[in-house]
């Protein structure tokens, strides 16, 4: 059964350009940090391995937003906030 072509993990780009990873992540996601040089080197090997980006990956944002409040299982807190 063919599965057709293998599919390039970060873990293939990274080995091909020669940097970790978080490199190759950094120069997936449009982050500072990487030298121009490396830069070209992650997206030569990008395209040499064939490397698809997943379609949530290729968006700027996911629209996703995690709120986190400190206490709020408590339950006297509404009764602390409320001054009972």
């Amino acid at each position: 059964m063919d599965t057709g072509p293998s599919r390039a993990r970060l873990a293939d780009i990274a080995s091909h350009a020669e940097v970790s990873e978080a490199t190759v992540s950094r120069v997936l996601n449009g982050k500072p940090g990487v030298a121009e040089a490396t830069r070209q080197a992650v997206l030569i090997s990008l395209d040499v391995l064939g490397y698809d980006r997943p379609s949530r990956l290729r968006r700027k944002s996911a629209g996703l937003v995690g709120l986190i409040v400190p206490g709020a299982a408590q339950p006297h807190l509404p009764g602390v906030r409320s001054g009972h």
